[in-house]
């Protein structure tokens, strides 16, 4: 029996330079240790790039220039490999001038023509690979080994397209099977190239290296087709865009078929059929780790738990939409569109109708936009100017986001889930297509969304490490709160594979951003020294930048920054806010910050705004959301005057009690801005809304703790020191209602009668006489929770439960099918 064949195809990249060279001919010297091997070449990475001159035909002293730098890339190479090739080095040089002869003849000609015809661009584009060819020949006949060279003019047959030319397998497999029955153990064959029956030389297209090896392996019968590259195998996704990606252990031939074609550029797609009908695997491996294992292709393999085996993303693509009021029912128009593009030599690359019928849109590469527009005018001009058809939309600037995988056949939700993470990251979709065999779902999207997104659809398959960057708005109190509630859980978020990173903190006069993200440990220094506050700036740059889940989070009391909101989801950016401003103004804008949200297909979330770290607000909603209805809703929802009226109510003084309040940081900076009431106005306004009454500010009844006639105005020395003017009212009234057994608590009150705020005596009967020192509580009475109300009671006050309530916020924006434990 003779030994087994395995056909091993090294890249450009894998021929880079002489060490390169050194180490592929180690492989394929292994390999023959224990198989008879076929090596591909191809051109060293550059060479075919310089030799067709970008597409432009040259004149003569470019001409010669290109030859100079083609021989003084390959002399290095030589040179450096002189030790190794001894007596081989002269072959190989006398190999190298003749191609350089060669091309000079053919760049000559072509600048003499002054037009580059496909029959002479097919003989330069194969220079690369027979220059490579012929160092490898030597250096392995310099090891002791004989390989044989194989002339692709003679071995590999083709005919069409000088440029593009089809391969004629009959002959093909008819001549490798008189090798196969020779006694030759090593042969090699450049690639990208084969010849025509009168001998031309005719060229296999971009990436026919890979596809010569295929031809090769498959006329061969090989065991084992090695393609090797600068990569460990096929990716789950592009590592220059989604840095957790990891090369997939295995994959079927469908699988690459599909992710060859949208985009993995390490396997061409006319590899894979050539061996799949013989059953020949395929081996994606690297000559950089050569010990790595790689992708194994083959016929059958396990689905992937996901169901999904790979992402991937084709670029530079246009979309053509054909629309029109004619089109229902009339059969042909498809036939007909497509017929007319394949007349242009228009590839499509995705194709989806409305089952109306009354629209075909499809996308082809961005260059052959206005080629198919024009296609689809020549092929329908008395439809066009009956108006049975509408103008043709040709929309550029797109890309196709895909995923992959056999496993999408059998498991459920895999779309949803696909099209929800598209979502997260505001990522618009143009069109959507499916295959019949349900191993491929693809999104037409923006070019620069495809790229944001790309990341964050990778982390919701594979379980990878999720990131939300975080751009906290608000460094005072509650926003120094958060940080250090985030730095402190960093780890253990960390260890179940989320990690939030910190990558803008701001104040009203300074911003400080890295999207690598801020070193917790000395934030305010870094923001000391940082830039001027500039919204704008940080809007565009994530508008702009790179895949994120973005969170805006607002820890400023600002209205200014409230009010735009709007701006913000436009960018992209989720909001979660402990600033009221935003759903306390006018109800126009509280709808507008829900339809704008929800178009961008993002989350706003607000729990902090009423009752600090409290579920009121989730609760609320969800009373609404089973049909419930509230029929009084009463409530102390201002920790810092649950800590004054507890004090007040153990004799301590007005003055006293505020100052101690301010010292705590229970209060404001400025103490007006609690005292007033209008905190606990805000409060109530939002619960109302949120309950589904349409309510403003001004409709909302507020009775501040000190009295009207009192002077409030001034700084915030000046009042603390009138202060104690009152402390006398207010402690004569306390003893006057201690008296009745009662006392004050300042309570919010929301009705079919409207909506109060005020200093309310209670007894000891009252649930809220037990609610002091900055404790919350709302009761609500609704038609289910009567006569006794559902009672919500915790602490509710302070910077360190607000910023526990933003930060559960945030992590809600992870959904829990997202939260990996860590991907091993």
């Amino acid at each position: 029996m003779s030994s087994p064949i395995r056909v091993m195809k090294f890249g450009g990249t894998s021929l880079a330079g002489a060490a390169r060279f050194r180490t592929v001919a180690e492989l394929i010297a292994e390999a023959c240790a224990t198989h008879r091997v076929c090596a591909v070449a191809s051109a060293m990475a550059g060479v075919t790039n310089l030799l067709l001159h970008g597409g432009r035909v040259p004149d003569r002293a470019e001409a010669d220039q290109l030859l100079q730098s083609f021989r003084d890339r390959h002399e290095e190479v030589v040179a450096e490999l002189a030790p190794d090739l001894g007596g081989e080095a002269a072959i190989v040089r006398e190999a190298l001038a003749s191609l350089e002869a060669t091309g000079r003849r053919l760049l000559h000609g072509m600048a003499l023509l002054e037009e580059g015809p496909p029959s002479v661009l097919a003989q330069v584009s194969s220079l690369g690979e027979r220059a490579s060819s012929a160092i490898l020949l030597g250096l392995l006949r310099a090891r002791g080994l004989a390989p044989r060279y194989l002339d692709p003019v003679a071995h590999i047959r083709v005919e069409g397209d000088p440029l593009q030319a089809r391969p004629q397998m009959a002959e093909i497999q008819a001549g490798f099977a008189a090798l196969k029955a020779g006694p030759d153990r090593l042969w090699v064959l450049p690639g990208f190239f084969g010849g025509d029956a009168e001998g031309r030389i005719l060229s296999l297209g971009r990436g026919g290296s890979d596809h010569s090896a295929a031809l090769a392996a498959a006329a061969f019968h090989a065991d084992l087709l090695e393609i090797w590259t600068d990569v460990a195998g096929l990716y789950s996704a592009d590592p220059s865009l989604v840095p957790e990606a990891f090369p997939l252990p295995e994959a079927s031939f469908e699988e690459a078929m599909e992710l060859s074609f949208f985009g993995a550029k390490v396997l061409h797609p006319k590899t894979i059929p050539p061996v799949r009908e013989r059953g020949i695997p395929v081996r994606v491996c690297s000559t950089f780790d050569p010990n790595h294992p790689g992708t194994i292709i083959r016929e059958e393999v396990p689905p992937p738990p996901s169901g999904v085996r790979g992402i991937s993303f084709l670029r530079d693509l246009s979309v053509v939409n054909l629309t029109g009021p004619g089109m229902p029912g009339v059969p042909g128009i498809a036939g007909r569109v497509f017929s007319a593009l394949a007349r242009k030599g228009i590839s499509v690359v995705l194709i989806t109708q409305s089952s109306s019928e009354l629209s075909i849109c499809f996308a082809v590469r961005r260059a052959d936009g206005p080629g198919a527009v024009a296609a689809i005018q020549e092929a329908f001009p008395a439809e066009l100017s009956a108006g049975f058809i509408d103008p043709v939309a040709l929309r550029p600037g797109l890309s196709v986001l895909s995923i992959v995988g056999d496993g999408m056949r059998t498991r459920a939700g895999i779309a949803g889930t696909f099209f929800d993470a598209l979502a997260e990251v505001g990522c618009n979709v143009v069109a959507i297509a499916q295959g019949a065999s349900e191993r491929i779902i693809s999104a037409v999207v923006e070019e620069t969304d495809g790229a944001r997104a790309m990341a964050h659809i990778h982390r919701r398959f594979f379980n990878t490490q999720v990131v939300v960057d975080v751009h906290l708005l608000g460094a005072g109190n509650v926003g120094g709160s958060l940080l250090g509630q985030i730095q402190r859980q960093h780890d253990q978020l960390l260890g179940l594979g989320l990690d939030l990173r910190v990558v803008t903190v701001a104040t009203s006069r300074r911003l400080k951003h890295d999207a690598r993200g801020l070193d917790l440990g000395r934030w305010r220094e870094d923001l000391a020294a940082s830039g001027p506050m500039d919204l704008d700036g940080l809007l565009e740059a994530v508008r702009t930048g790179p895949p994120a889940l973005s969170v805006l989070v607002d820890c400023s009391t600002s209205g200014e920054l409230a009010a735009r909101y709007p701006d913000i989801f436009d960018a992209g950016f989720h909001v979660v806010t402990a600033n009221k401003k935003a759903n306390s103004s006018t109800q126009e804008f509280y709808r507008e910050l829900r339809r704008r949200s929800s178009k961008r297909g993002l989350r706003f979330l607000y729990e902090a705004n009423v009752g600090a770290g409290l579920p009121i607000i989730d609760t609320v909603k969800n009373l609404v959301m089973t049909g419930d209805r509230v029929l009084r809703a009463e409530g102390i929802l201002s920790g810092s005057m649950s800590y004054i009226l507890g004090l007040l109510g153990e004799g301590v003084a007005l003055s006293e009690a505020v100052g101690r309040a301010k010292e705590s940081g229970f209060t404001e900076p400025d103490p007006r801005d609690d005292l007033s009431g209008m905190d606990v106005a805000r409060k109530l306004l939002i619960l109302a809304r949120e309950l589904g009454l349409e309510l403003e500010l001004e409709d909302v009844v507020v009775e501040g703790l000190l009295p009207a006639g009192f002077d409030a105005t001034g700084d915030i020395p000046s009042f603390l020191a009138r202060l104690p003017e009152l402390d006398a009212p207010f402690r004569e009234r306390l003893a006057a209602l201690k008296a009745e057994g009662k006392t004050l608590r300042y309570v919010g009150s929301l009705s079919e009668g409207g909506c109060r705020v005020g200093l309310l005596p209670v007894d000891a009967d009252h649930p809220f006489i037990a609610i002091k020192g900055g404790e919350n509580a709302l009761a609500l009475l609704t038609e289910r929770y009567q006569p006794h109300p559902m009672v919500i009671r915790g602490y509710g006050a302070g910077a360190e439960v607000t910023a526990a309530g933003v930060l559960a916020d945030i992590l809600r924006l992870v959904p829990p099918g997202a939260r990996p434990a860590r991907r091993l």
